[in-house]
């Protein structure tokens, strides 16, 4: 915990982890469904239409322009800005859901209406018939790239009468909200100070104990009397626009400036890191998602302030509400050229699976670790001196180097996957879109079973689209691709290694096997966990001389994507303990996220090996943000450094 005090004072900043596991904070979903149908909650704000294109380019050229034709292969319409929030909240469970904006008299107002009126949200938005055209986003998608989009109605100017049938419209309906949302998207809409000021005239013909929420771009620091959920640059310029010229606030400072500012419970997003959330006892975090597929952050924020929305008024406190909201996020930006809407199912099935980020700040700037003095150990959190009675390795990166090179292989393997035959066909620009989804795709799951990778492979096959659907493989044949492309690379090592011209030490983590034994012979039960195939690891740890310290506790992938060989480590153990009393202590050691992701969901101790694999030895600066972010405690470079290491844990052997 580290308190201090943001500048000008104010709210204390209490910056304490909320760590987001289930069995440790548990978000009262059923009681939120519960609640959900008889929940009224209406929406103010920017009207906007989402309407969707999926081009082909065909050989057609227009007889009048010479020009090639585009085909639209698919087109959808969805709701967007209020309107898409609305639907979020119907498709959430809410009860009733009211929409106030504008609209004009056009055929996309009408194609609007449908879309809301199929959601089973209420339309009260006002038609205006001159001066004004229903705001409409036109996205354009040629094979996964989204191309510039197309919007209408960016030159609306509303009139007087379009701003008093509106406010007759809240007048007559306002009595019976739980809750009610101010959203902003479009600088000139139709929420002039006229409207504002009227609306606020009439905020008390609402229920006692309403709740006011808002989202807007330019109008937070209008709309002062309500829990504000905004997002960083957002916040920063009305943090500026109060203060003298001064150094920049840390993302904490912030949040508990702008909830001191107006008075009220304060929500700040960061996208993939979370969220902070300010209120009368601090300033909390609510950790990131780590998301292994492509994302689409487009609807993130709505998803977002739906679901929290939703939470506040069945009753949840803000803490919780934004955790259910940052769940919801998390689900949307994985819904692919859409508006994405999840539902309360989906947020539950990603509260009992989600692995979070964890100091996101600190992964991003090396310059702010602190490291044992005179020792290149990297020391995260504060650990308490316990003894180990179980810990966990990882096997490749933590002790074989055997595999060095395997992301290489899977990326040629991968790319080639993806493009099909049109690998020689396709300009650079295209390529290296593949290539960079590619990348970022084995970045985000190293450590996961091989099989897994393979499943995130066919939704990128799928989403580019380059080879037929009759021609795609299955996740197991593009594994067994990879996996012949990979033991002919370290077929001519492992010869080495049972010929003699290599050596143990020459093919794993300098002082690992040792390491191993000094475990082993002070009583700690090791295990070994691998996302590679369980025999596969088997054969290795055999023939490198250290299958036997872990008497047959060696797990690795059994080609079933839903039981992953870490996750069966963790479960195996916790049933045979029943559970992890307190005087035995868990260590996990590893140079890939999932398993310190799987250990620091338990409670256990975490320690990130950064090694670099090529020289067995020394710090490998690229696997030191993944471990960050994966909940490492402790970061070594190798197992050279590991009575330093013992002694820093209070290992007294």
């Amino acid at each position: 915990m580290r308190v201090s005090r943001c500048p000008g004072g104010g709210l204390e900043i209490v910056k304490k982890r909320r760590w987001a596991y289930r069995e440790h904070t548990v978000i009262p979903l059923d009681t939120i469904a519960d609640r959900l149908a008889g929940l009224s909650v209406a929406v103010i704000g920017d009207v906007c239409l989402d309407a969707y294109y999926f081009l082909h380019e065909s050989d057609e050229v227009s007889v009048e322009t010479g020009k090639r034709v585009r085909v639209v292969e698919k087109n959808t319409f969805d709701g967007g800005g209020a309107a898409n929030l609305a639907i979020n909240l119907k498709q959430l469970g809410v009860g009733a859901v009211e929409l106030y904006g504008v609209v004009g008299a056009d055929g996309y107002a009408l194609i609007l209406g449908d879309v809301l009126n199929r959601a089973g949200v209420v339309n009260r938005t006002v038609v205006q018939s001159q001066r004004w055209a229903t705001n409409v986003y036109h996205k354009f998608y040629v094979q996964g790239v989204e191309e510039p989009r197309v919007d209408v109605g960016n030159l609306n100017r509303v009139d007087g009468a379009s701003v008093a049938a509106l406010l007759a419209q809240w007048t007559a309906h306002s009595a019976g909200y739980r809750v009610v949302i101010l959203n902003q998207q479009i600088k000139n809409g139709f929420q002039t100070p006229a409207f504002r000021s009227g609306l606020e005239a009439l905020r008390e013909s609402t229920p006692a104990g309403a709740l006011w929420l808002c989202d807007c771009r330019d109008l937070n620091d209008v709309y002062t009397r309500a829990i504000h959920k905004l997002n960083h640059d957002e916040a920063l310029r009305i943090y500026r626009s109060h203060n003298a010229p001064a150094a920049e606030p840390s993302a904490e400072e912030l949040a508990a400036w702008l909830a001191g500012h107006w008075k009220h419970d304060t929500v700040l997003t960061r996208g993939e890191n979370g969220a902070l959330v300010a209120d009368a006892r601090g300033v909390h975090e609510v950790l990131g998602v780590h998301i292994i597929h492509q994302v689409d952050a487009v609807g993130g924020g709505d998803a977002f302030l739906a679901a929290f929305a939703a939470a506040l008024g069945a009753g949840s406190p803000t803490l919780d509400a934004a955790e259910v909201g940052n769940l919801a996020a998390s689900v949307a930006v994985q819904k692919r050229f859409q508006t994405g809407h999840p539902t309360l199912a989906e947020i539950r099935a990603a509260a009992a699976s989600t692995d979070f980020r964890y100091r996101p700040d600190l992964a991003d700037n090396p310059l702010a670790a602190r490291y044992l003095p005179g020792t290149p150990i990297e020391i995260i959190a504060r650990l308490r001196a316990r003894t180990p009675r179980i810990a966990i390795f990882d096997h490749d990166g933590t002790i074989s180097t055997l595999r060095i090179g395997w992301e290489t292989v899977m990326e040629s393997m991968m790319l080639r996957a993806v493009v099909g035959p049109h690998g020689a066909d396709l300009p650079s620009p295209l390529l290296d879109r593949v290539q960079t989804a590619v990348s970022h795709l084995i970045a985000r799951t190293t450590g996961v079973q091989t099989l897994v990778q393979m499943h995130a492979l066919v939704r990128l096959v799928d989403e580019f689209g380059f080879v037929p659907p009759a021609d795609r493989l299955t996740p197991a044949e593009y594994k067994s691709l990879y996996n012949t492309d990979l033991l002919a690379m370290i077929a001519d090592k492992v010869e080495a290694v049972r010929a003699g011209r290599l050596g143990v030490e020459d093919v794993t983590i300098k002082g690992a096997v040792a390491f191993l034994r000094r475990l082993k012979q002070a009583g700690v039960t090791l295990y070994l966990a691998s996302g590679t195939d369980g025999e596969d690891v088997v054969r290795e740890a055999t023939l490198l001389g250290y299958a036997d310290l872990f008497e047959g506790r060696i797990f690795g992938s059994t080609g079933n994507p839903d039981t992953d060989p870490k996750k069966l480590v963790f479960e195996q153990i916790f049933a045979s303990l029943g559970g992890l009393p307190g005087d035995a202590p868990l260590w996990v050691f590893g140079d890939g996220p999932v398993e310190l992701r799987e250990g620091k969901k338990r409670g256990a101790v975490t320690v990130g090996i950064t090694s670099d694999e090529r020289q067995r030895h020394g710090f490998n600066p690229h696997k030191r943000a993944r471990l960050v972010l994966a909940g490492a405690d402790v970061l070594i470079p190798d197992f050279s450094w590991q009575t330093e290491l013992l002694s820093l844990l209070g290992w007294n052997w």
